[in-house]
């Protein structure tokens, strides 16, 4: 249960009931729950959107499903997706990519590519089905904190030091085969066995950059980790929509 809540204050801003002391073996297990946590946020956002449907026009309330999404994680992994482009892009070997992604002020390429992953989308929150639209806003945050998992467990972590470092150094089999499984039901439950065609896309793309990150920095960060998941939520908002496009 603390290692649950140990996902949940560090992923989130939800605050964990006074007098439960997080510790670092508590941290250490929380990657299991990661999927779980996103199922969580994904439950706040289709209840607001069906609280709300009929009160608020479509594109004020995804606006506000935008800002909750971004607000209930404190911009926890937009920074992270910020800082890998900066770093990425401007760094000419590991330690200078390093040294930049540590750098906590923004790069131009890191406030662009802000920009298009937000507007990303908020214009595929309007082009989702309305058939899919509250299975797909459960189902996605939970799909970018799974894929979280799957690459600190495939990629050893980069730096020497880093709050990212226990994430990864506890991730392994297990982690993979638990948080797969919870995926797949939930998945499958959802959208029937388009989800397949889903996991197979979201499976490419999540290797993909794990072999960016692993040419580029010999493995992965804490940044690293949340650009992942910023990522993979987007292209899983496109396959829905790809997928269901008459």
């Amino acid at each position: 249960m603390k290692s649950f809540l140990a996902a949940l204050q560090f992923l989130t801003i939800i605050p964990i009931p006074k007098g439960i002391k997080i510790e670092e073996k508590d941290l250490a297990g929380s990657v299991i729950f990661f999927p779980l946590v996103g199922l969580f946020i994904g439950g706040i956002l289709m209840l607001i959107a069906i609280s709300l449907r009929k009160f608020l026009p479509i594109l004020t309330l995804n606006l506000l499903l935008l800002l909750v999404w971004i607000g209930i994680t404190s911009a926890l992994h937009l920074d992270g997706l910020a800082d890998t482009v900066d770093g990425l892009s401007g760094g000419k070997d590991k330690e200078e990519i390093l040294r930049i992604m540590a750098d906590s002020n923004i790069g131009a390429k890191g406030a662009i590519a802000l920009i298009l992953l937000l507007g990303a989308k908020y214009l595929f929150l309007y082009q989702l089905p309305f058939t899919l639209r509250n299975h797909a806003l459960l189902l996605v945050p939970a799909l970018g904190r799974w894929a979280m998992v799957l690459a600190a467990a495939f990629l050893p972590y980069a730096k020497e030091e880093g709050l990212g470092r226990i994430f990864v150094e506890n991730s392994g089999r297990r982690e993979i085969l638990l948080t797969s499984l919870l995926i797949t039901v939930l998945g499958l439950l959802l959208i029937k066995f388009s989800f397949f065609y889903l996991l197979g896309g979201l499976l490419s793309a999540t290797f993909l950059l794990l072999v960016i990150f692993k040419g580029r920095i010999g493995g992965i960060t804490g940044d690293n980790l949340g650009a992942i998941n910023e990522i993979v939520e987007v292209v899983a908002l496109l396959i829905i929509i790809l997928g269901n496009s008459s």
